[in-house]
């Protein structure tokens, strides 16, 4: 699963506000989580490429990166000091898409793949391209991922 396949069907942060409500301890982590990751990834960005604090973030991953990856909207300003969360639009899910990328039925339902040979191995590559994310249906997808997540921590709470 390439980061084209997780650009491909983006969330809204709302969908991590609407799974904290359940108040199971994983679902308001997960939240807790990605706003803090959020805000160091953004932290990492406006720093020169050189700098060592980026630690391993490509050059590629600069403002305009993360304005078009996570935002609807221009560049902000490199000096912005608030946490970036109340800006970001989407987010990219990438464990959820390979969790369901497992299960045959959704595999066929909702992912292209190109099949390739490494030393005689094949392997499923969703996602080689911007253009082609392999995702069928965006909305589909995540209509179906959303209400597992929820349907998920709902039930495990009352068992």
């Amino acid at each position: 699963l390439s980061r084209w396949a997780a650009y491909g069907c983006p969330i809204p942060p709302q969908l991590l506000d609407d799974i904290a409500k359940t108040e199971h301890m994983v679902a308001t982590n997960i939240r807790s989580v990605s706003k803090l990751s959020i805000d160091q990834l953004w932290n990492k960005v406006i720093l020169h490429p050189s700098d060592p604090r980026r630690e391993k973030l490509p050059n590629r991953c600069d403002i305009s990166w993360f304005c078009r990856t996570f935002m609807s909207k221009g560049e902000i300003s490199k000096e912005w000091t608030s946490s970036v969360w109340t800006l970001v639009k989407k987010l990219n899910m990438y464990d959820p898409l390979a969790v369901l990328l497992c299960v045959p039925a959704y595999r066929a339902t909702h992912f292209d793949w190109k099949t390739k040979v490494v030393n005689g191995v094949s392997h499923i590559v969703v996602g080689t391209s911007e253009r082609d994310t392999g995702i069928k249906n965006r909305l589909s997808l995540y209509t179906e991922y959303s209400s597992l997540f929820l349907y998920a921590f709902q039930e495990s709470l009352h068992k």
